[in-house]
């Protein structure tokens, strides 16, 4: 698409705060049709089928000339800043998250006739991956100055930063690998730019949204296994997928630990959460009375890879006072019960 060479706040001023709310209206009408006509969808209903059919394929091409004006900031020799093109990021995530939900709902929209829109589906997740994965090159590239203390800018990249955290719930269960990958920038630019945005981030929202993942990865993970070692017969790909999973939850242990060690401040009405992920974590695995029965070699591959990314997290936790507290009157609660 065709995009005037100016700068960035002129073309945000021009363009961008012009067009782009109008471009996020379509986008919902178009995706409000969709969900109000799926259920009118037959194979024999030709008009609907096509009609659907347009409104998928107008979506792919919107995805695509945002993926333009994405790559056309990118492709500028300005530094960016996130005030002077506000409009850009907004809308994009908002499209993304819109698409993502639809894709992951699909099942239940389109019922038994997915079969007749599959294509275009697969097509528009792509097209918003490849969006996402577009305008995640650029916020890598945002200028922010550490002097200031309280701006737009600041709140934009909040707001991104959590935009993002919405996204990552939406996709945990679509595609393992992209789900890291969005966890992994949201981690990122939270240490990157921490000494503006430490104050204004929702850091009880990111720590709960982690833990969620963390438990969300590990249950899957002991129901596989429990699921192989009842079968007791060697499936490649029941194996390669537990390996995947068993490395997201490394993954994301590991991002737990990094966002804790820089934030542990700002951490304590978190400190709740951290300790019930510890306990329901251990409260699943031997030698629990509740733990889900897997092979021995499994339970030491899962200690191995897994757990041992928790101790390190635990002894960070317990140099924190509030944490110590939690813990402490977990105990004194129990022992009272007990009396």
């Amino acid at each position: 698409m065709f995009l005037p060479h100016m700068n960035h706040l002129t073309l945000e001023q021009t363009v961008f705060s012009q067009v782009l709310p109008k471009t996020v209206k379509l986008f919902d009408d178009m995706m409000y049709e969709l969900t109000s006509q799926a259920r009118e969808l037959t194979s024999q209903n030709l008009e609907i089928q096509t009609t659907l059919r347009n409104i998928l394929q107008t979506m792919v091409q919107v995805l695509g000339a945002l993926t333009g004006c994405v790559q056309h900031v990118c492709a500028t020799q300005e530094s960016i800043i996130l005030e002077n093109i506000q409009s850009l990021p907004s809308s994009v995530l908002h499209v993304i998250r819109s698409t993502f939900v639809h894709c992951k709902n699909s099942e239940s929209v389109y019922s038994g006739r997915l079969h007749l829109v599959s294509d275009l589906l697969q097509a528009l997740f792509k097209e918003a991956y490849s969006l996402q994965k577009q305008l995640m090159e650029l916020l890598d590239m945002v200028c922010m100055d550490p002097g200031v203390d309280e701006n737009d800018d600041i709140l934009n990249m909040v707001l991104v930063i959590h935009s993002l955290l919405d996204i990552c719930s939406v996709i945990s269960s679509m595609d393992h690998a992209f789900h890291a990958n969005t966890w992994k920038f949201i981690i990122k630019q939270s240490l990157k730019h921490q000494s503006v945005i430490k104050s204004q981030l929702r850091h009880k929202e990111i720590i709960t949204s982690l833990c969620e993942d963390i438990l969300c990865s590990f249950q899957s993970c002991l129901q596989l296994a429990e699921q192989m070692a009842q079968s007791r017969a060697q499936d490649t790909a029941d194996n390669r997928l537990f390996q995947k999973i068993l490395k997201l939850c490394r993954f994301l242990a590991n991002s737990l630990l990094h966002y804790t060690k820089e934030f542990l401040p700002f951490l304590s009405d978190s400190c709740c959460t951290l300790h019930q992920l510890y306990l329901q974590i251990h409260s699943k695995f031997p030698p629990s009375l509740y733990a889900a029965g897997i092979s021995q070699a499994q339970q030491e591959e899962i200690a191995g890879t897994f757990l041992i990314t928790l101790d390190p997290l635990i002894t960070q936790l317990l140099t924190f006072q509030p944490f110590m507290n939690v813990v402490l009157d977990s105990k004194l609660g129990k022992a009272s019960k007990q009396n």
